[in-house]
């Protein structure tokens, strides 16, 4: 490393491809067996490149109101400015006008309507086996670079989701992710360890140097699902100066229980009221979740 910050992620000493799963499009045995078998799907091109820029410029549209951008180079290329580093990782102290900075793109409709995509949408229901709800707290991952002790550490998403461990997140990087820029890494079958303690599996104390780990770089539209009991961690974006853009969005069985915070904004730094201001009024996807029969349930 070129700094004194140590990374957070776990050392990959078994590093392998991830499985193209694009085989079995559409065939839920096959799909069934293939997330129990490694934790994951990985569908190379499954999105078209062109819907998925196009939700990366309105994002890079925001970091450049917010003046996290050179402006002497293209905002396609997402380049911070010189000295500006952003931590939106980690639940920590956080400036007003970072909160104000990823509000801002929460509240973006393009955002909100990524996750509907019919062809994620249609490949969950084939995953799953039945109709599917669409969580709407969206992530957005904006990863600076030369700050290693923000990469995301080792870790379940069931920690933070709860509500049914049969939970999908749905991983997806806005923009192409070279080995540089580092992206996501999952542990292969990890899955089927059970829910582990989560301070001991951050720690990197629960993953032996023997776990294989799947990674590869990765191109706009591309699409990797895992299930909430997946181990997966990010690893270090060691660019000089090129944000990593990814986002996360939660699927499940619309009859399994739901838990209450997951129908809440990302981070809490406003509510929907606010998100939605500039929305039109009669926007169909404006608290869609309200018109649906959701067992929900309470912070467990």
């Amino acid at each position: 490393m070129n700094n004194n910050t140590a990374s957070r992620a776990k050392e990959m000493r078994i590093v392998e491809s991830f499985v193209d799963c694009n085989d079995i499009l559409g065939d839920h045995v096959n799909l069934q067996s293939r997330a129990t078998e490694n934790g994951y799907l990985y569908f190379p091109g499954l999105l078209p490149a062109e819907e998925v820029f196009s939700v990366r410029r309105e994002v890079l549209q925001v970091a450049e109101y917010h003046g996290l951008l050179r402006e002497d180079i293209n905002i396609a290329e997402g380049i911070r400015k010189e000295g500006v580093y952003v931590d939106l990782e980690y639940d920590k102290p956080t400036r007003p006008e970072l909160k104000k900075f990823y509000n801002d793109i929460l509240s973006l409709r393009c955002f909100n309507a990524f996750p509907h995509h019919h062809t994620l949408t249609g490949l969950i229901e084939s995953l799953i086996g039945q109709p599917s709800f669409v969580h709407p707290r969206h992530i957005c991952h904006v990863l600076f670079p030369g700050r290693y002790d923000h990469t995301t550490e080792p870790h379940q998403d069931f920690h933070p989701v709860r509500g049914t461990k049969n939970t999908w997140t749905v991983w997806i990087p806005l923009g192409n992710i070279d080995s540089e820029l580092g992206g996501l890494a999952i542990a292969c079958g990890s899955n089927q360890l059970g829910y582990l303690d989560s301070n001991l599996l951050t720690c990197g104390q629960l993953l032996d140097d023997e776990t294989v780990w799947h990674w590869n770089p990765l191109v706009c539209g591309d699409v990797l699902i895992f299930h909430s009991l997946t181990v997966h961690q990010g690893r270090d974006n060691v660019t000089p100066n090129t944000i990593r853009l990814s986002t996360s969005a939660r699927y499940q069985a619309i009859s399994d229980p739901v838990e209450a915070s997951a129908l809440t904004p990302h981070w809490g730094w406003a509510d929907w009221e606010q998100l939605y201001a500039n929305w039109d009024q009669n926007d169909p996807l404006k608290y869609y979740w309200q018109s649906l029969d959701l067992n929900i349930r309470p912070r467990s």
